[in-house]
């Protein structure tokens, strides 16, 4: 895997990331994150990042709807 910046999983900073680099941190997360015990699929740090990616995701995309 290629190291990305990841900007402290600023969320504004991720959006200027393309698709491809935010798909890779997310694989990334889910393998150093994952939890094999208790309820949750990914420990709280895990969760905390994979939402900023979601929301940088979110955020590039109405970014590009305005335009």
């Amino acid at each position: 895997m290629a190291d990305i910046r990841n900007f402290g999983w600023n969320r504004l900073k991720l959006a200027t990331l393309s698709y491809e680099q935010l798909n890779e941190l997310e694989e990334q997360v889910k393998q150093e994150h994952a939890c094999k015990d208790g309820i949750h699929m990914y420990d709280k740090a895990g969760r905390d990042k994979l939402d900023a990616l979601s929301w940088a995701v979110y955020n590039k995309q109405k970014q590009e709807r305005k335009v």
